[in-house]
């Protein structure tokens, strides 16, 4: 069941209930540390910076949200909420633009 938009910016949602992954009309690769997203779907480019790649690395349906967090928390000289605060930001813009999908379980 995808998670909305609404729900997210409610905030209701336990971050380790939700599980994000990459649609598979998506390609992605690196260049300089950014990935370059295709949607082939729309034929729509976009580009995410480190730490915007990394989130997306890690979007394969395996790891939480809360996993995520964790390991932008680690990885990166940022605060908890900042970190989560980004991350619910861009996994909505992603949700949003059809370039992943969020379960919950």
């Amino acid at each position: 069941m995808p998670v909305t938009a609404q729900v997210w910016n409610e905030r209701q949602l336990e971050l380790s209930e939700v599980f994000p992954k990459q649609d598979e009309q998506v390609h992605s690769t690196v260049l300089d540390g950014e990935s370059v997203l295709l949607n082939l779907n729309s034929g729509r480019y976009y580009t995410l910076n480190v730490v915007g790649s990394t989130i997306w690395d890690l979007c394969r349906g395996e790891q939480s949200l809360r996993q995520i967090h964790s390991a932008i928390c680690a990885r990166f000289d940022v605060s908890e909420q900042q970190a989560q605060d980004d991350m619910l930001e861009l996994i909505v813009l992603l949700e949003l633009e059809g370039l992943l999908h969020t379960e919950r379980r």
